[in-house]
This record gives structure tokens, sequence and C-alpha cells, in this order.
């Protein structure tokens, strides 16, 4: 999987811009679904990343509703928890509805602004240039967060299996 120091540095790089990949993919496990001490407070995050927007008021496939499912609150329509980065190389298909395929992929639909114009995307959402070099660099540092170890610990496996 690796592509190199060089690529992952860069990729690193790329990633760590305050207020960009960061906002919604941090601290230890690159995620926001994690709280530990010392870190500052933040309320539970949740974000809508603009994937669809069904009648123009940004209505989700149903059974695809995100926060608004157990809400009821419409502006919590397609607002889904930040996964962890760790092992996301190893993870796909993406996106809580495995509609993207790829890691490259995934970060097209980001460096658009996600896939429509929703009224109730994440004020993060917007479009920013991503050069093929960058995207490459990018999954390089994505893949490098794989955790070999981890994944084939007999103590992780599935016990239905073992």
């Amino acid at each position: 999987m690796s592509r190199g120091f060089n690529a992952v540095k860069r990729g690193w790089d790329l990633f760590n811009v305050p207020g960009e990949c960061t906002y919604c993919h941090f601290g230890f496990d690159f995620s926001a679904a994690s709280y530990f001490e010392g870190m500052p407070e933040r309320p539970l995050e949740f974000r809508n990343t603009a994937l669809y927007d069904l009648d123009g008021q940004g209505a989700y496939p149903e059974g695809n509703e995100g926060l608004y499912r157990f809400t009821g609150d419409p502006a919590d329509m397609g607002r889904f928890k930040p996964p962890t980065l760790r092992n996301i190389a190893v993870t796909a298909p993406y996106i809580h509805d495995g509609t993207v395929a790829t890691l490259e992929e995934m970060l097209v639909d980001y460096s658009r602004g996600g896939r429509t114009d929703s009224p109730l995307a994440d004020h993060q959402m917007r479009t920013f240039a991503l050069e093929a070099g960058d995207i490459a660099d990018l999954v390089a540092f994505m893949e490098s967060l794989t955790d070999e170890a981890f994944l084939n610990d007999p103590t992780h496996a599935d016990p239905w299996t073992r």
C-alpha cells in the first residue's frame, strides 16, 4: 500500500491545514468521534457533506437521512458523524451509504464541495483545488494510517469465525 515517505509527508502537509480536513478528522484517531482528557471542549460533531439534495431543501434518500432519523429536526437531514481515518484504506466502499468506491473518488467529491448544492451542507463544504499529484499524496497519507498489526491480530478477529 505504501507509496513512499515523501508522498506520505506531502499528503500530511495537505491534510494538516487548520480548518480543512482537520475540521472533521482530528486527534489521535482522525475523527470527531473521540474525546480525551485535556481536549478542548467541542460539541458532538455531525456533518452534512452535501451528498444529496432530492427536493431542493436538502432531502436524503429514505433510510439514509442521518441524524434526522433520530431527532426529527429538519436541520439534521444528512448529518453524520465523521468516521475515523484509521485503517480507512481497507474499509471501502466509502461514505455512509457506500456510494464512493475509492479514496480518490471521495477526495474529488469533497474538492467539489460535495455532490450537490445542498442548503443543509456544512459550512466547511466548499470547493478547493486538488491536482492529480495532490490526490495521490493524500491517498498515500491515508494509506499510512493502516495498522497491519492491529488488522492481523487474532484477538481482534471475528469471534464467530475462530
